[in-house]
């Protein structure tokens, strides 16, 4: 069965490249590539199998971590085809007690959301470093 023309133009407006952007937009870009994929589960444009639990499992995790860049990139695999899914880490990720159904991943994204930001040392994203001049 061939994708629906929704999910097709889902997949390509989340494919949005991230690179240089600054910390708070990357996280806004993460934020809201869940918050649209639990939105098409939710309005029937695609499934909640087991694949795409584990994906917005793990990008909700990462997202609580501060690791906005990884929780996109996870966020954005629940959406990749059948053939790309094999030999995925996401694969790996252990179904979370909690973020089974699309209630409880919609009920821990938001808990994600009310979490304070993360400032300064430890926590921050992943590669960030220190300031440049």
């Amino acid at each position: 069965m061939s994708p629906s023309p929704e999910l097709l133009a889902l997949r390509k407006s989340l494919a949005i490249p991230a690179d240089g952007l600054a910390p708070e937009a990357g996280k806004q870009l993460a934020q809201e590539a869940i918050r649209r994929i639990l939105e098409a589960i939710e309005s029937g444009i695609c499934p909640l199998g087991d694949w795409e639990r584990r994906c917005l499992a793990a990008a909700i995790t990462s997202l609580r971590g501060g690791k906005s860049n990884e929780a996109r990139s996870r966020a954005r695999q629940a959406l990749w085809p059948d053939e790309n899914r094999r030999n995925a880490a996401v694969s790996k990720f252990p179904p979370r007690p909690g973020m089974l159904t699309l209630d409880e991943l919609k009920r821990e994204f938001e808990a994600a959301l009310a979490m304070p930001g993360r400032r300064g040392g430890a926590g921050g994203e992943a590669g960030g470093g220190g300031k440049t001049a």
